[in-house]
């Protein structure tokens, strides 16, 4: 579903803020420490702290729906994708190290546009990260503008 300039922006230095939702339709938000695109498998891997995080963790199960939306800070392009969760385990070692160069980029970045770490503090967390796989069906433009809230349609 996600073509290579898709993936590879979902994948960059960009804020990434998902949902899953509870019994009663109740969305549960959580911000993301990394995501990344398996282009052999075609499934996305996100991570989020489980206890910066705790109701989205909860909420995050195998078959539930999942909407991610990224946004790269200085340009404000955004797009959301939505989903089924595959499944939700602790993150390997080497998806913690991803999730701390997220972390350092993401401070480094909004720094350089004028937000300080004090005021990200409890925004950011790679605290107890999880790895959610999710099937990607879905991908919507959510750069403010006259196409926000299209569905982007590919060619064949």
């Amino acid at each position: 579903m996600l073509e290579d300039d898709v993936a590879a922006f979902l994948s960059g230095n960009v804020m990434i803020i998902a949902a899953t939702r509870d019994a009663a339709m109740r969305a549960h938000v959580g911000r993301g420490c990394g995501a990344d695109f398996d282009p052999d498998v075609g499934d996305l891997t996100l991570l989020a702290s489980s206890t910066q995080w705790p109701a989205f963790h909860a909420n995050a199960r195998s078959g539930a729906p999942i909407a991610m939306t990224v946004c790269q800070p200085d340009t404000y392009k955004c797009l959301q994708l939505k989903g089924q969760i595959i499944d939700v385990h602790e993150a390997t070692e080497a998806q913690k190290a991803r999730g701390q160069r997220y972390l350092d980029a993401m401070l480094a970045i909004m720094a350089d546009l004028g937000v300080s770490r004090l005021q990200l503090s409890t925004v950011f967390s790679n605290a107890d990260l999880v790895a959610i796989r999710f099937w990607p069906v879905d991908l919507f433009i959510q750069t403010p503008g006259p196409e926000a809230g299209e569905r982007v349609r590919r060619e064949p």
